[in-house]
């Protein structure tokens, strides 16, 4: 009986020794927990102790590092512990002329996502949805950089020319009686680019300097004989003239060239339009003096003579006129 005794009282004390270094012949206790996956719930447990990560692991539940987890992963399991999964979106983003890129977040709209990646949008970029649609999975979200390119010429704007009859002139007499004037345009081109690409143009057209038309008097008036004048000439001899025309004369010099008729150019040469006075033709000009019809020219046509100076300084000096022309025959 006292062996008996001695028996029991060794295993108790072995017992409460195991105890006394922490070791336990029973099993862990039940742990409750719910798994709430994108809202769908689960309920579950274990009687292993385990982090939140392993468990899920555990009940086949993928999580990626972008997706969200609470508590954190490495949370011990507790008793009636609520574990929430929170799958990111996959996005995929295009900005730009670079290619799609496959992103994932776990905002909900359009403008945090691009919060979200730092992506700033300029003031001509634009976004192929709205900034606060909602983000659903897949879905596809373009940035399209927009640019525009200001460039400005200036361009010269033509004159017209304004012909009108005058009884001033004889027929077949122009004259300028205004000078025309070229005007000026300021040209803005706006050039408007998306992803680099030209996708339109607009032209704008501003006026610095508005044209001045031509203007230039045709003579109407018929040539008028007029009563044969005596007209002196410097040697005090007199001739008489057969008519008296009004026309332009102008002025040339053509040192050591011929006229038309062959002659030599020299002072008293005059070229005229044969149809109107013949060549050969002496002729009377009041402040240039005698000469003879010998020389023709392709801008002398209708009533215009070119009288010819000696030196090209004095045909600038004379310019252009409009004189008494008297014929005197040949």
């Amino acid at each position: 009986m006292q062996k008996f005794r001695r028996m029991r009282l060794g295993i108790a004390t072995t017992c409460a020794a195991l105890l006394a270094l922490g070791v336990t012949t029973g099993m862990s206790p039940y742990r409750s927990v719910t798994v709430s996956v994108d809202g769908k719930m689960t309920t579950g447990g274990t009687y292993a102790t385990e982090s939140v990560a392993k468990y899920l692991a555990s009940q086949h539940v993928h999580v990626a590092d972008y997706d969200l987890v609470e508590p954190a992963r490495a949370t011990l399991l507790q008793n009636g512990m609520k574990i929430v999964v929170v799958r990111a979106l996959p996005i995929l983003l295009t900005v730009g002329n670079h290619r799609p890129t496959v992103v994932h977040t776990l905002v909900h709209n359009v403008g945090d996502l691009l919060h979200e990646l730092r992506i700033e949008l300029g003031p001509e970029d634009s976004v192929s949805v709205p900034l606060r649609a909602p983000l659903t999975r897949g879905m596809k979200v373009r940035i399209i950089r927009g640019r525009s390119v200001v460039q400005s010429m200036m361009q010269s704007i033509a004159y017209t020319t304004v012909r009108q009859s005058s009884n001033n002139f004889v027929t077949g007499t122009n004259v300028v009686a205004r000078r025309g004037q070229k005007g000026l345009d300021k040209v803005i081109v706006t050039k408007y680019f998306r992803n680099n690409r030209l996708v339109r143009s607009v032209r704008h057209l501003r006026v610095v300097r508005r044209p001045v038309s031509e203007l230039i008097e045709v003579g109407s008036a018929q040539p008028t004989p007029t009563p044969a004048p005596v007209v002196s000439s410097r040697s005090n001899s007199s001739l008489v003239t057969s008519q008296v025309v009004t026309m332009i004369a102008t002025a040339y010099s053509n040192p050591g060239g011929t006229t038309a008729t062959g002659q030599p150019a020299g002072y008293g040469d005059i070229a005229v339009d044969p149809s109107i006075i013949p060549l050969g033709t002496k002729l009377y000009i009041p402040g240039y003096g005698y000469g003879v019809a010998d020389d023709t020219g392709g801008a002398i046509q209708g009533y215009r003579i070119d009288l010819c100076f000696n030196s090209v300084s004095q045909a600038i000096d004379y310019g252009r006129q409009v004189v008494q022309v008297y014929i005197l025959g040949k």
